[in-house]
């Protein structure tokens, strides 16, 4: 009988459940800061083949000489995954979000940081703000780049940082650290 009904009825009924159950979800969909922490992690094997998937003709890569280039590299394929931000906590796999080529910000972000880490970036960062807004942050050769996923913008120096005087920081980590500001006023 579902097989009968078109797409927009189907469409309907999966959104009737969804909010049904979007608390449950909630849930069932938290993560604590070490999980969280961990997705940022450079050493996985997901992000390892990525790596080296998108680094394959600068072998042997050598940060020095090639990193911006690997950067490039980096932003280009996050700019290739839709971003979509649901009502309800979902967190995706990278190989999902690869699969499906769509992704909240926030997941984008934890994807891109951990590229950036296993490219040679040690403080690359993913940041959160007080209005729940996503950005990633890293740094190289004393130049600070800010992108942020919500619109795939890059932008560098010390300008990019500005915009944090509207909206400040709740949050900051990668898969070494994890700073709260909520705290702090």
């Amino acid at each position: 009988m579902a097989d009968d009904l078109d797409a927009e009825t189907k469409l309907k009924i999966y959104t009737l459940i969804l909010s049904r159950y979007k608390d449950t979800i909630n849930q069932n969909e938290s993560r604590s800061i070490s999980e969280i922490r961990q997705k940022v992690s450079p050493y996985s094997e997901y992000i390892k083949k990525l790596r080296d998937r998108l680094l394959y003709d600068l072998n042997p890569y050598d940060p020095e000489r090639s990193f911006l280039t690997a950067a490039e590299r980096s932003i280009a394929y996050i700019r290739g995954v839709r971003t979509c931000e649901f009502a309800f906590n979902f967190w995706m796999s990278f190989d999902e979000i690869e699969s499906l080529k769509i992704a909240s910000a926030l997941d984008k972000a934890m994807l891109l940081a951990a590229l950036l880490r296993a490219i040679g970036s040690e403080d690359a960062r993913v940041l959160v703000t007080k209005k729940g807004k996503v950005f990633v942050r890293y740094g190289w050769k004393g130049i600070v780049y800010l992108f942020n996923p919500q619109t795939d913008t890059l932008s560098s120096g010390g300008d990019s940082l500005g915009i944090f005087s509207d909206d400040p920081l709740a949050s900051s980590f990668n898969d070494l650290v994890y700073d709260n500001f909520e705290d702090e006023d």
